[in-house]
């Protein structure tokens, strides 16, 4: 089962282009499942939709919206390449700031977004450990 459609990643982002949907959502399944530790993969296996909880259709919402920020995520991080991050720019004399991401902070970054996506559902759960034993 795929994580999210065409449609329903229509219905709430914009940022990826049809053809490039299906390769971004493979990555991003593969990363969700990666951080959660194949909680979300589970949880939409077992999912229908016709007899879940109030809880359960909340914990569906947030999955397809963390979906549609990972794969708007790696698109961006594809698209932009290391080192173009702007952190400043004056109008006034012209001068720009670049911040040069390294991988771990983007992965960071991938991290954090997954983990904020899913807080409350407990597919995260394990992340505060994670990023506890990695300080």
């Amino acid at each position: 089962m795929s994580f999210i459609s065409w449609e329903e990643y229509r219905s709430i982002s914009a940022g990826v282009s049809e053809e490039e949907f299906a390769r971004l959502s493979r990555k991003a399944e593969i990363k969700l499942n990666e951080v959660t530790h194949m909680r979300a993969g589970r949880f939409l296996s077992e999912y229908d939709g016709e007899q879940a909880t109030d809880f359960q259709k909340q914990v569906y919402s947030q999955i397809q919206a963390t979906m549609c920020e990972l794969m708007d995520a790696l698109y961006t991080r594809e698209t932009s390449g290391m080192g173009t991050g702007i952190a400043g720019v004056s109008n006034d004399g012209y001068s720009e700031t670049y911040h040069i991401r390294t991988e771990e902070e983007m992965e960071a970054q991938i991290v954090s977004l997954i983990r904020n996506g899913l807080s409350g559902t407990g597919l995260a759960g394990v992340l505060r450990v994670f990023f506890l034993m990695r300080q």
